[in-house]
């Protein structure tokens, strides 16, 4: 009898160890299409709609209440949003609350990372636009969601809508990463997500900030860690055909102060950085390098 119950004891404790063997090979990354938001927080929502609204030319598609805040959306395109959140009492410090990015299956991402050991909730949830959405912190301390877009949800019921002719941009090109540690956000964003490494600042100039790009495993759009102490750098660079026409757009339409000089990156490519009153980064870069 005891022999018995060692037998199928054993046979048992095979199982679990190939079903959860097997588990874990079959619980892949779900696929990643690209930046889908970036939400800042601003004093108040008149800034946001004079600055995304009547300067950069956004069209401001809808609202909606999540975590008890709310929440406004400026419409880049159909699948990129730059969102904002007014909390009169916020500091000077730092204005990002969020970045999205657009995921095939949300489950499946949050089981993924919870096997690579990343802290995740038990349960996805649901945002107040109706779609699928996990929420994780990065090493440098920065909230990322991953937001699987709903067909009844405000994002995609209003497709093709709240599309100003007059906007300056029509995608985000890539996101701008306050990154406090190279190596851990390495093991977050390359080893755990796929990004890959396209370009890197030498990292021997102690002079200025560490400028460190990354493409997106499944698409083409890109993040870029800034190497600093300071968490305001981070910002949503949108993509321009002609900097020189954005820059006589923005000049006709200046309403803050000087209009900063256009430079040539690291990249070789021209670029253009603004900061608002509230002291929230936009950057501007064109998709070729210099010609």
């Amino acid at each position: 009898m005891k022999s018995n119950y060692g037998y199928f004891f054993g046979l048992f404790l095979i199982m679990v160890l190939f079903t959860n063997s097997t588990y874990c090979q079959e619980v892949k990354r779900s696929q990643m299409w690209g930046v889908a938001k970036m939400t800042f927080i601003v004093s108040d929502f008149a800034i946001a709609r004079s600055y995304y609204g009547n300067f950069l030319g956004f069209d401001k598609a809808f609202s909606y209440n999540s975590d008890s805040k709310k929440v406004i959306s400026f419409k880049v395109n159909d699948r990129q949003f730059l969102e904002f959140i007014e909390d009169k009492d916020v500091g000077e410090n730092n204005r990002l609350k969020s970045i999205s990015f657009e995921t095939e299956d949300v489950e499946q991402m949050r089981k993924y990372l919870e096997l690579k050991g990343i802290k995740v909730p038990s349960n996805i949830s649901v945002d107040g636009a109706g779609n699928k959405i996990l929420l994780v912190i990065d090493p440098s301390g920065i909230s990322v969601e991953f937001i699987e877009f709903q067909t009844n949800s405000l994002h995609i019921k209003l497709k093709g809508k709240y599309l100003s002719e007059n906007r300056i941009s029509k995608r985000i090109h890539h996101l701008g990463l306050f990154t406090k540690d190279v190596a851990k956000n390495d093991f977050f964003y390359k080893e755990i997500l796929g990004f890959k490494e396209m370009w890197r600042f030498d990292e021997n100039d102690i002079a200025e900030p560490n400028y460190i790009y990354l493409q997106m495993p499944d698409c083409v759009e890109n993040i870029e860690y800034i190497v600093t102490d300071d968490p305001t750098v981070s910002h949503p660079c949108l993509l321009v055909e002609d900097m020189q026409e954005t820059i006589y757009i923005l000049k006709e339409k200046q309403q803050y102060g000087k209009l900063a000089s256009p430079m040539i990156g690291k990249g070789k490519r021209w670029l253009l950085n603004l900061v608002n009153n509230e002291g929230i980064r936009t950057e501007f870069t064109e998709a070729h390098t210099v010609r």
